[in-house]
């Protein structure tokens, strides 16, 4: 018996859910399944019983998390101890960054981390969100902070969805959809694009969703500096899809944000990764930490 599937268990039998312990454990219902198959297979008897309650302890099930349970509290115990023996040692903890995500989290939360952890040192690497992939996959203990379409989670990497919100319709507010309480994205078949550049997983969601309504999104202005753009919008230059930013209707005055009309326009701020076990107890706390922190 594997200890991570001794774990996986554990977490299971807490949750009564495959589902909710998979999410909890950062991987796959269906890998989550074969891991609890096989435990079952490997010990020749049934762990859980599946009812309309959730999955439930059978009485071997029940030996078996007696018998593990104080040993994986355990572990978990002497993990947090030599985090915190770590943590008195210098070390720098890197990681991907794409640069507007702090126009949506609250940049303090990183001082907020230095201070709890006076000895651990953030380096926040900035890059686009096809680049902050690249970073993901050439090492199983690197992660990245990146913003990616609620409906794409998962398709490379495994994540941490931190927090989910609406993309908005950023438009001069003497343009005839800034009197509209939502908008459609086939209205805007005809309007000049103003777009992040083209590694920006935003990209991808204006191309999606215009093909969805039967069109190609014209423009040629593409930028990676959101101030840049949202100035653009502020002068009628253009529409900009956005997320929501209360700072950009703070400096700029003419422009107007209009919620879309379909609910599948949202984009989700997510920690991705390779292999959660494979990251540093310090990667997992800070995770963790701004996970918490985060309203």
């Amino acid at each position: 018996m594997e200890f991570k599937h001794i774990e996986y268990f554990i977490e299971t039998a807490k949750y009564k859910s495959i589902s909710k312990a998979a999410e909890g454990l950062f991987i796959s219902q269906q890998a989550l399944s074969r891991c609890i198959q096989n435990l079952e297979t490997e010990l020749d008897c049934k762990l859980f019983e599946r009812t309309v309650k959730g999955s439930v302890l059978t009485e071997s099930g029940k030996t078996l998390y007696d018998k593990f349970f104080p040993i994986v509290e355990q572990y978990r115990n002497t993990e947090e101890e030599i985090f915190a023996a770590l943590s008195n040692r210098s070390q720098t903890l890197s990681f991907a960054c794409v640069p507007s995500i702090f126009r949506v989290l609250d940049t303090d939360l990183l001082f907020e981390f230095e201070e709890r952890y006076p000895n651990i040192t953030l380096d926040r690497k900035e890059m686009s969100g096809f680049d902050a992939d690249n970073y993901v996959k050439e090492d199983s203990k690197h992660f990245g902070l990146i913003a990616i379409p609620e409906n794409r989670h998962g398709m490379r990497f495994k994540y941490l969805p931190i927090k989910t919100l609406p993309i908005m319709l950023c438009v001069h507010k003497d343009d005839p959809l800034a009197q509209q309480e939502t908008v459609s994205f086939g209205q805007l078949k005809d309007k000049n694009f103003l777009m992040f550049e083209k590694r920006s997983h935003f990209h991808n969601i204006i191309a999606d969703h215009g093909k969805k309504h039967g069109f190609k999104p014209k423009g040629n202005y593409v930028s990676s500096d959101i101030n840049q753009i949202f100035n653009l919008v502020n002068k009628g230059k253009g529409v900009f899809i956005s997320p929501p930013d209360e700072s950009a209707k703070m400096l700029f005055k003419n422009i107007r944000m209009i919620p879309f009309d379909d609910d599948t326009l949202t984009y989700c701020i997510a920690f991705v990764f390779k292999d959660y076990d494979r990251l540093s107890p310090t990667a997992k706390r800070f995770m963790d930490f701004i996970k918490e922190n985060t309203v």
